[in-house]
């Protein structure tokens, strides 16, 4: 498994336990520079994250050795079909001319709905095109659900998804995603690695509509500490455990938070998965962030 960088901070006030917003652009250039001396080589961005493209098309230097993995803005449904498609690829345009690049190492769709519900296939023949037009390497989907994922390779053969993964939020490794996407040979890149910051913070406040995560965060830090391992590098070391990972994709605010993320996925062992089998919670309003209360 290897490490990417996340830039949803670069453009956006993201993160439930983020009290300092957007990253500054001195510090997203000192982040991409040690990115780039530790050997990373993933960034996953979106035409969503607010300039998180342009802040990177005028940061990166040039040349560079990221792989940029971006995704695609959500089909418009008041547009007729076929111009909402023709919408969306002219969308995927503009994100190449906002990060200075010619070609996307990987494109996903943001919103999986556009392409498991009806006009799905006219989509995915338009991101075929872009592939074939050398804009895009790989094409795949951002999912949250192994239901999702279920659809998604029933009807299509995507090369790359992302998915989300931590050690409370043990759903696509419990339903088979995992495995069934390593065996169709698709790239597994992992978000949600630390449940937005909540499996790092013993002390963190929880809203009354996150009471319920109370009793299995503190179950979690328990679980550190049998192990003797930071939370951060405890989280490494169950991604490390499943798999068929191939990147965990992480954001950071600043280089110092940076830095400390770096070094706990260097230091952090490959521990089983079922070390923390425990840990998974069944309720999908407590570990899926759309499902959070909004203040």
């Amino acid at each position: 498994m290897k490490l990417g960088l996340g830039t949803v901070q670069f453009g956006l006030d993201y993160g439930i336990t983020n009290p300092a917003g957007r990253t500054p652009a001195t510090e997203v250039r000192a982040i991409l520079g040690d990115a780039a001396d530790h050997g990373v080589t993933t960034l996953d961005t979106a035409a969503l994250y607010g300039d998180a493209e342009a802040v990177l098309g005028a940061t990166l230097p040039r040349p560079h050795a990221f792989r940029i993995i971006s995704k695609t803005l959500a089909l418009d449904p008041a547009l007729p079909p076929n111009d909402a498609v023709a919408a969306l690829t002219a969308g995927v345009r503009r994100s190449l001319e906002r990060l200075c690049e010619t070609r996307l190492s990987g494109l996903l769709v943001h919103r999986v709905d556009d392409l498991l519900g009806p006009g799905g296939e006219r989509l995915f023949t338009a991101l075929e095109g872009l592939r074939q037009d050398g804009a895009v390497d790989k094409i795949g989907a951002s999912v949250y659900t192994p239901g999702e994922v279920a659809q998604l390779l029933e009807r299509y053969p995507v090369d790359l998804v992302q998915l989300p993964l931590n050690p409370l939020d043990q759903r696509h490794l419990a339903g088979g995603s995992l495995a069934a996407l390593a065996e169709r040979g698709v790239e597994i890149h992992v978000r949600s690695a630390f449940l937005q910051g909540l499996l790092l913070h013993p002390g963190a406040v929880l809203s009354a509509g996150l009471a319920g995560l109370k009793a299995p965060l503190a179950a979690w830090h328990e679980a550190c500490g049998i192990r003797q391992l930071s939370p951060l590098a405890a989280c490494f070391a169950f991604l490390k455990g499943c798999a068929g990972v191939g990147v965990a994709v992480c954001g950071a605010t600043c280089l110092g938070q940076w830095q400390e993320i770096v070094a706990a996925y260097r230091s952090a062992p490959a521990l089983p998965a079922e070390t923390f089998k425990n840990l998974a919670v069944a309720d999908d309003k407590l570990i899926d962030p759309r499902y959070w209360p909004k203040s």
